[in-house]
């Protein structure tokens, strides 16, 4: 709970506790004998009928509490420091006497500290004194001293609740003051790596990739495709996820990520899913999309050397007790390798691995030496709208 919740508590609760002494209020005026005149007892009861509503109002609309608590401490002292003045003749038990747990409660709520409440208290005992050497009031010296220990606990009792609660409001606001903060840290920590991670995988990717095709190019083949990879290069840096407009539905990313492998890879064989739900983060599907192309273009490069092996893309949705994935898996019947004894790559390593990391994806390689290499790739999937009409179920040629 909050300060301000605690604020809406403690109004609630002494409106709550006028409630609870108005029988006696009324009991008393209506049955026993006038003692002090209306035109004093009429403005004191619509003070208390005003407070209350202020209280009422503060607890609902969350208004400043203070002016209305301490008009109860001071209503109630001013009534009985007033009554012996206008009292007619003396009462076994004034009126205004059901009115001090009230006027000692609300002490305790209006200041900040025990002292402070157990003051408010012993001005109040001293006003009742007051009353009782004046004459209106007379009762045995045991009684007044129960009466004056038992406003004494009341005293103690709310303010040490009082503080309390306010203590632990204190540090709920700020361990959430602190959380806040540290997810603020963390998210611009996450979208610093986040965007380091893009821009290794261009750098691996796409810029190294048309610098190495430009260094061997022998001939006007050679020099087209150097042509073609440093313009991928280009948009893949002009590119901004950020700036995307909000999460992608399933079946638009399944095919943005079918046109951007076959781009880079145009005779791989790429099944996508039929109608689906939900949508991916830009972020994520950058990742995935370029994550996935990586994985192509390593079994192009490494999976059968002299020749090009077969490339399978899988694209589906899959159910985990983690929520629904985007899940690439890119297949080859290339040579395959050893993970335990095998160098890692940096193709694997930065484009592949870090760029799923980075943004809540996974990415996992498997592989045998004779067999091939499949690259298991997936991003969470955001609640949302189905995806779209049903995707193509295959496309591209075997290569």
């Amino acid at each position: 709970m909050t300060r301000r919740g605690v604020h809406r508590l403690l109004a609630l609760v002494l409106a709550l506790a006028m409630v609870s002494v108005t029988p006696t209020v009324v009991a008393n005026l209506a049955t026993g004998p006038a003692q002090a005149p209306g035109w004093w007892t009429a403005p004191l009861l619509a003070a208390y009928l005003a407070v209350f509503a202020w209280l009422v109002l503060h607890a609902v609309r969350r208004t400043r509490p203070w002016r209305p608590v301490w008009a109860l401490v001071l209503l109630g002292d001013a009534a009985l420091g007033t009554y012996p003045l206008v009292a007619g003749h003396p009462d076994e038990v004034p009126w205004v006497l059901a009115l001090s747990p009230l006027t000692v409660g609300a002490g305790a709520v209006a200041v900040p500290s025990l002292w402070g409440a157990l003051g408010l208290t012993g001005a109040h005992l001293a006003l009742r004194l007051a009353l009782q050497l004046s004459g209106v009031w007379t009762v045995p010296g045991d009684i007044a001293v129960l009466d004056a220990v038992g406003l004494l606990v009341i005293g103690t009792a709310t303010s040490v609740a009082v503080l309390s609660v306010r203590a632990a409001a204190g540090q709920v606001e700020t361990a959430r003051a602190a959380a806040e903060r540290a997810a603020a840290e963390a998210a611009a920590a996450r979208a610093v790596e986040v965007e380091d991670s893009r821009w290794d995988g261009i750098v691996h990717d796409d810029v190294l990739a048309s610098l190495s095709l430009t260094a061997h190019a022998h001939d006007g083949a050679d020099r087209v495709r150097a042509r073609a990879a440093a313009g991928r290069a280009l948009t893949s840096i002009a590119h901004d996820p950020d700036g995307e407009p909000g999460p992608v539905p399933v079946a638009e990313a399944a095919a943005r990520l079918s046109d951007r492998v076959l781009s880079a890879h145009p005779r791989a064989e790429l099944t996508l899913p039929g109608r689906a739900g939900g949508r991916v983060e830009p972020e994520a599907l950058e990742a995935l999309q370029s994550a996935a192309v990586e994985a192509c273009r390593n079994a192009v490069r490494h999976g059968r050397p002299g020749g090009v092996p077969t490339v399978r893309v899988r694209v589906r949705t899959t159910r985990g007790r983690d929520g629904d994935r985007l899940s690439v898996e890119v297949r080859d019947d290339g040579v395959g390798f050893d993970p335990r004894t095998a160098t890692p790559r940096l193709g694997l390593a930065v484009s592949v691995r870090r760029r799923a990391d980075v943004v809540g994806g996974r990415a996992l390689v498997r592989s045998l030496p004779g067999v091939g290499t499949v690259v298991l790739l997936s991003v969470p999937v955001v609640p949302g709208a189905p995806g779209g009409t049903e995707a193509p179920g295959a496309s591209g040629v075997t290569a």
